[in-house]
Protein backbone atom coordinates (compact mmCIF):
# COMPACT_ATOMS: atom_id res chain seq x y z
CA UNK A 1 0.00 0.00 0.00
CA UNK A 2 1.12 3.38 -0.97
CA UNK A 3 1.16 5.35 2.25
CA UNK A 4 2.03 8.84 0.74
CA UNK A 5 -0.81 8.41 -1.47
CA UNK A 6 -3.24 8.44 1.55
CA UNK A 7 -1.37 10.81 3.28
CA UNK A 8 -1.67 13.42 0.39
CA UNK A 9 -5.68 12.45 0.62
CA UNK A 10 -5.73 13.85 4.15
CA UNK A 11 -7.50 17.15 4.08
CA UNK A 12 -6.19 19.75 7.26
CA UNK A 13 -8.79 22.05 8.51
CA UNK A 14 -8.52 25.40 9.33
CA UNK A 15 -10.85 27.63 11.51
CA UNK A 16 -11.40 31.58 9.38
CA UNK A 17 -9.19 33.34 11.73
CA UNK A 18 -6.49 30.68 11.68
CA UNK A 19 -6.48 30.96 8.23
CA UNK A 20 -7.01 34.92 8.32
CA UNK A 21 -3.40 35.18 10.28
CA UNK A 22 -2.25 32.04 8.37
CA UNK A 23 -2.64 32.44 5.07
CA UNK A 24 1.04 32.72 3.43
CA UNK A 25 2.59 29.64 4.87
CA UNK A 26 -0.92 28.16 4.20
CA UNK A 27 -0.19 29.29 0.20
CA UNK A 28 2.84 27.89 0.73
CA UNK A 29 1.88 24.61 2.04
CA UNK A 30 -0.24 24.48 -0.82
CA UNK A 31 1.87 25.14 -3.22
CA UNK A 32 5.22 23.27 -2.12
CA UNK A 33 3.78 20.53 -0.13
CA UNK A 34 0.52 19.71 -2.29
CA UNK A 35 -1.87 19.74 0.67
CA UNK A 36 -5.40 20.91 0.79
CA UNK A 37 -6.59 22.83 3.31
CA UNK A 38 -10.42 23.07 4.48
CA UNK A 39 -11.30 26.23 6.04
CA UNK A 40 -13.99 26.26 8.69
CA UNK A 41 -16.83 28.65 10.33
CA UNK A 42 -18.44 27.47 13.22
CA UNK A 43 -17.03 24.14 12.70
CA UNK A 44 -18.51 23.57 9.15
CA UNK A 45 -16.62 23.63 6.05
CA UNK A 46 -17.13 27.01 3.49
CA UNK A 47 -13.49 26.95 1.38
CA UNK A 48 -10.94 24.40 0.17
CA UNK A 49 -7.72 25.37 -0.37
CA UNK A 50 -5.71 23.33 -2.69
CA UNK A 51 -3.43 22.79 -5.25
CA UNK A 52 -4.83 23.92 -8.90
CA UNK A 53 -4.53 20.92 -11.64
CA UNK A 54 -1.68 20.79 -13.86
CA UNK A 55 -4.21 21.28 -17.16
CA UNK A 56 -6.29 24.53 -15.68
CA UNK A 57 -2.77 26.30 -14.40
CA UNK A 58 -1.90 25.54 -17.95
CA UNK A 59 -4.56 27.75 -19.87
CA UNK A 60 -5.42 30.42 -19.36
CA UNK A 61 -9.02 31.72 -19.76
CA UNK A 62 -10.52 32.09 -23.08
CA UNK A 63 -11.24 36.13 -23.11
CA UNK A 64 -14.01 37.04 -25.96
CA UNK A 65 -14.56 40.63 -27.18
CA UNK A 66 -17.76 42.49 -26.61
CA UNK A 67 -19.50 41.81 -29.78
CA UNK A 68 -18.62 37.74 -29.24
CA UNK A 69 -19.77 37.83 -25.67
CA UNK A 70 -23.02 39.33 -27.23
CA UNK A 71 -23.12 36.93 -30.06
CA UNK A 72 -22.79 33.86 -27.34
CA UNK A 73 -25.32 35.61 -25.27
CA UNK A 74 -28.05 35.33 -28.19
CA UNK A 75 -26.71 31.93 -29.12
CA UNK A 76 -27.63 31.02 -25.64
CA UNK A 77 -30.86 31.91 -25.44
CA UNK A 78 -32.38 31.06 -28.74
CA UNK A 79 -31.27 27.34 -27.42
CA UNK A 80 -33.12 28.15 -24.05
CA UNK A 81 -36.22 29.39 -26.28
CA UNK A 82 -35.71 25.83 -27.99
CA UNK A 83 -35.09 23.97 -25.36
CA UNK A 84 -38.20 25.43 -23.55
CA UNK A 85 -40.54 28.01 -25.54
CA UNK A 86 -41.96 30.23 -22.48
CA UNK A 87 -38.41 31.46 -22.05
CA UNK A 88 -38.31 32.78 -25.83
CA UNK A 89 -39.01 36.33 -23.95
CA UNK A 90 -35.97 36.56 -22.16
CA UNK A 91 -34.26 39.71 -22.54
Amino acid sequence: MNLNHIESLAVREVDEIEAKKHFSALLRAVEKGGETILITRNGRGVARLGPVAVAESSQAPRKLSGADLIERFRSLREEAARAKPETDDLT
